[in-house]
């Protein structure tokens, strides 16, 4: 039987997700939020620095508000991610989620959230510091560390929703369900890469012509057939990126409950058993 690329298992997931359309809001609010978190967190980790460095602006000031900008944007994009999980899991066993209970569950996970995010957002303000330090060989090093680290904590959240652990040790277990199911796992997320990078294409494609016309253009008719283009390209890019993400939540807890042994019922078994077959 052959193996299925990522395009069938994010159809796998959108078939689930389908039945829960009044959760594929909750990316777009999140963003929204975690903007607002960022900009909140900021002052407060500026003034922090600001105050440890003498009273002098500096990068001491400016890394400390980045850290806690990320810090806040982080909190609020697990949040909101761990309630997606809770909707697919409550989905894959047979319950009606909504987005009010699936936001309830996510706040009684608070504890787990703040501490996964804590760590996370450290390892992601480490790697933006070597970045800025080392230059050239610092991008380097943050792109492969990042990629690293997203491999490994692919599964966190699903794992925090479903044991009671704390963020070392449900890295440690998302690490070892990759470990035991690898199989074609890289493969499948890479195929899923250039499917994502198709359908971002046009709207991308569509925003460069659009702003190419509006500041470009002396023409009023053309300017305004630019701003026109702008806007349906950002409504575009904003509808994917939502749905995306909703998809990739599903996704991923799917994954997780097939690794565990937990069913998945309307998910063709094949799916995911090809797409993480255990490693020799």
């Amino acid at each position: 039987m052959s193996n299925p690329n990522g395009k069938e298992l994010l159809r796998a997931a959108w078939a689930l997700l389908r039945q829960d359309k009044s959760l594929m809001w909750l990316p777009l609010v999140g963003s929204v939020f975690g903007i607002l978190a960022a900009a909140i967190f900021f002052v407060p980790g500026y003034a922090l620095g600001w105050l440890v460095n003498g009273h002098e602006q500096g990068k001491m000031a400016y890394y400390a508000g980045v850290a806690l900008a990320g810090l806040g944007a982080t909190i609020v994009g697990v949040f909101f991610q761990t309630a997606l999980v809770i909707g697919a899991n409550e989905r894959a066993e047979g319950g009606e989620p909504t987005a009010e209970s699936c936001l309830r569950a996510a706040w009684r996970l608070k504890w787990r959230i703040i501490t996964w995010s804590i760590l996370t957002a450290t390892v992601g303000t480490v790697l933006h510091i070597l970045q800025e330090r080392l230059g050239f060989v610092g991008a380097i090093f943050n792109w492969v560390g990042g990629l690293a680290w997203g491999i490994a904590t692919i599964v966190v959240v699903p794992v925090l929703v479903a044991e009671d652990v704390g963020p070392i040790t449900a890295v440690k277990r998302s690490t070892r369900v990759l470990r035991d199911t690898w199989g074609t796992s890289l493969r499948t997320a890479g195929r899923g890469f250039l499917l994502t990078f198709g359908l971002w294409l046009g709207p991308a494609i569509a925003l460069c012509l659009g702003l190419g016309m509006a500041f470009g253009a002396s023409d009023p008719s053309v300017v305004t057939l630019g701003v026109a283009l702008i806007a349906v390209a950002v409504v575009a890019m904003i509808a994917l990126g939502t749905i995306l993400s909703s998809v990739e939540a599903y996704a991923r807890a799917l994954i997780y409950r097939y690794a565990v042994g937990l069913p998945t019922p309307g998910i063709e078994t094949r799916v995911l058993a090809s797409a993480f077959e255990t490693k020799h």
